[in-house]
C-alpha cells in the first residue's frame, strides 16, 4: 500500500484536543531536557516530537494523549525515542516488535463529551 493510499484511508484531521495533548507534551518533553524556549534547539525538539506524535496517532498506532499527558517526562520520552528510532514516516509503520507504554490499545481514556 502506498503512503497515498494509506493518507487517503484514513481521517486526514486530529481533533484539536489531540493537537493540545501533543503540543503540551512536545513543551514538556523540550523543557525538561533543559532547552531554553525561544532558542533553535528548543524550537527543532518541539517540531521533531509533535510530528512523531501527530502522525503516529493519526496514521499508524493511536495513542492514550491524555495519559501521556498526565505522565513522568521520562516515561514521555521514552515513547518519543522508540518513535524517533523505529517510526518510518514515508510509510507510516512502527515494527510489530515495538510496543509504545501510551499506545492506546492499552489504555481507557474517559470518553470525549
Amino acid at each position: 500500500m502506498t503512503t497515498q493510499n494509506l493518507q487517503q484511508a484514513e481521517p486526514a484531521y486530529i481533533s484539536y484536543q489531540d493537537s493540545e495533548y501533543i503540543r503540551q507534551i512536545a513543551f514538556d518533553v523540550a523543557d525538561k531536557s533543559g532547552l531554553h524556549r525561544g532558542t533553535p534547539g528548543h524550537k527543532r525538539s518541539t517540531d521533531l516530537a509533535r510530528t512523531l506524535l501527530t502522525e503516529c496517532h493519526r496514521l499508524c498506532r493511536p495513542l492514550a494523549l491524555a495519559t501521556m499527558r498526565r505522565a513522568p517526562v521520562a516515561e514521555m520520552k521514552a515513547d518519543l525515542t522508540l518513535l524517533r528510532q523505529h517510526l518510518d514516516i514515508g510509510t507510516c509503520t512502527l515494527p510489530a516488535n515495538i510496543s509504545l507504554r501510551f499506545e492506546a490499545r492499552f489504555w481507557t481514556e474517559p470518553r470525549k463529551q
